[in-house]
């Protein structure tokens, strides 16, 4: 294990709940160095599974957000009981409305 401490960077975070980072609390996430001196830490979303991989930052109704090891995202869409659709109209809007928060959680992650 090598330790070090690095000096006068910029840290972005995508949180969950928190605005900020709390004092003393642990945080399950990923840490990535965007470029020099700039961090980008990503918390994952709780979950109760043992020995997932790759971490979960949105998960919602219709759809989730993995970020995998190799750095990509990836977007899983929930099965959809096609009996208990009304409106369909209606499930596209709201499957819209989460994936540009999805979308929205990438594009805040690149941008510093």
């Amino acid at each position: 294990m090598v330790k070090n401490t690095e000096l006068c960077v910029d840290l972005k975070t995508v949180l969950q709940q928190d605005t900020l980072l709390a004092k003393g609390v642990p945080y399950n996430g990923v840490l990535t160095r965007d470029s020099e001196q700039h961090y980008l830490f990503e918390e994952a979303v709780r979950q109760n599974r043992h020995g997932r991989r790759n971490l979960k930052l949105f998960d919602g109704d219709f759809c989730s957000l993995v970020h995998m090891q190799n750095g990509r995202y990836q977007v899983h869409m929930r099965t959809i009981d096609a009996s208990l659709v009304n409106d369909c109209q209606a499930l596209a809007v709201e499957v819209y409305s989460e994936l540009l928060k999805v979308f929205d959680i990438i594009e805040n992650s690149h941008t510093l």
